[in-house]
């Protein structure tokens, strides 16, 4: 069993749509995925109620850090081959880590300055923690929300600021898509928000996948 968790000490970073596009990415090559919510919102909860859910997915509310070990158990009853963590976005939701062993930690950021910092912030508190739990869980950055034919030059700087820090990042971003939003709104997954009417599906699609094989090379 593998698992991955999603935390940032920052709300809006991208980490619950990187959690679900992971989670469909792993349900279409026929793995059986459990989702842990641990953001008080349950927007992926709320996912999980729309119609569409891929079968092989189960979805587990954990309002609270105190929760996500009752989650983790129910999650296990399902014998899932993938768990997947998302946190809520502020200091005390990303320590939600710490309540169980993670084989990769992903922080998503957005290409400003403000993002970079609190992306540093995650990496001192993986370290921080890891090192006190002998567990040291790998850590990699995950940029989001990149624009798809336009490369700022303060995104440049980014990353730029992650390299001397050496913060590793994921080599492929997920990009601005109509379509991932659309996914909160329809449920499912591709096939739902191609239904939908939503343009530009199988550029998102293409993405999505890339960033999927970019998170089995981290794992691995």
């Amino acid at each position: 069993m593998r698992t991955v968790g999603f935390v940032s000490p920052k709300g809006g970073a991208g980490k619950t749509t990187a959690a679900l596009l992971l989670a469909l990415g792993l349900a279409e090559q026929g793995r059986r995925v459990a989702i842990i919510d641990s953001d008080p919102n349950k927007p992926l909860v709320h996912w999980g109620s729309l119609a569409g859910r891929p079968p092989l997915i189960t979805v587990h509310p954990a309002p609270t850090v105190q929760d996500v070990r009752d989650a983790l158990r129910e999650a296990h009853r399902c014998n899932p081959e993938w768990i997947i963590l998302d946190t809520e976005g502020s200091l005390r939701g990303a320590m939600a880590f710490t309540t169980m062993r993670l084989d990769l930690i992903l922080t998503p950021l957005a290409g400003s300055q403000l993002e970079a910092l609190q992306a540093i912030r995650s990496a001192e508190i993986v370290e921080e923690f890891g090192g006190r739990s002998g567990l040291r869980p790998r850590h990699r950055c995950l940029l989001t929300r990149v624009p798809a034919a336009l490369k700022p030059q303060g995104l440049r700087a980014v990353v730029a600021q992650l390299h001397e820090r050496r913060i590793e990042l994921l080599p492929t971003a997920l990009l601005e898509k109509e379509a991932f939003r659309t996914l909160f709104a329809v449920g499912g997954g591709f096939p739902e928000v191609e239904r939908s009417g939503v343009s530009g599906v199988a550029a998102a699609r293409r993405n999505a996948e890339a960033y999927l094989e970019a998170v089995l090379e981290a794992i691995e």
